[in-house]
């Protein structure tokens, strides 16, 4: 359970922020790290931060559901069709949590998704018409294949935090995420994580087109 912060910084260069997201994958692949670098980045800011975890077998690859929130909430649980953001480092978990992001409403845009998977086309297309006619966002990253390339396929999920932040509506900024991440990581995995997120920013770049 992450506790809400106390602190609050009024001088947040960022301005106001309230951000509701989910992370979601399986055990062992990471889900609780990107939980505290996003968690690291709203304490830095300024910004009350609050969030749960849902696991299932997570020891023996179960699911791992983490839900967060930035900014001004009571309540930890992200409801269905309210979250801005989906993180999911499996496929399979993000057909189960796809339906927490927000349909498009009022002249604002939909939640935005970013889902690890090989296959760019995976996705049945009755769920990709669903969310396409919701306004709804999706962007399917190999994050493996970024990880496994630079030498450390554990760290997948930070190749998914890079490759999402080159999104130009993506709430995080590039930079303070990444001083976030070399925060977070264990000192022995620092170097490698830094260069990951920054391979994964690269790929998002050549990839996302808006």
């Amino acid at each position: 359970m992450i506790k809400p912060s106390a602190i609050c910084n009024p001088q947040s260069a960022l301005g106001k922020m309230n951000i509701q997201m989910i992370i979601s994958g399986v055990g062992g692949q990471g889900v609780l790290l990107m939980t505290r670098i996003f968690s690291d980045f709203a304490l830095q800011e300024g910004y009350p931060v609050i969030g749960s975890e849902d696991h299932g077998m997570s020891q023996r690859g179960g699911s791992v559901i983490t839900y967060l929130k930035i900014g001004q909430f009571d309540s930890p649980l992200v409801r269905k069709g309210s979250a801005d953001l989906l993180l999911s480092l499996e496929k399979n978990e993000a057909y189960k949590t796809l339906h927490f992001l927000r349909p498009s409403a009022a002249g604002q845009q939909g939640g935005l998704g970013f889902i690890n998977d090989s296959d760019a086309g995976f996705m049945n297309e009755q769920i990709r018409n669903y969310l396409m006619q919701r306004g709804i966002e999706t962007h399917i990253v190999w994050a493996n294949r970024i990880a496994g390339e630079m030498g450390s396929v554990q760290s997948t999920n930070i190749a998914v935090i890079g490759f999402a932040s080159a999104h130009p509506r993506f709430p995080f900024p590039h930079e303070k995420l990444r001083q976030s991440i070399e925060r977070v990581t264990p000192r022995q995995f620092r170097e490698m994580s830094l260069k990951i997120f920054d391979k994964g920013f690269i790929e998002g770049r050549k990839s996302i087109k808006v």
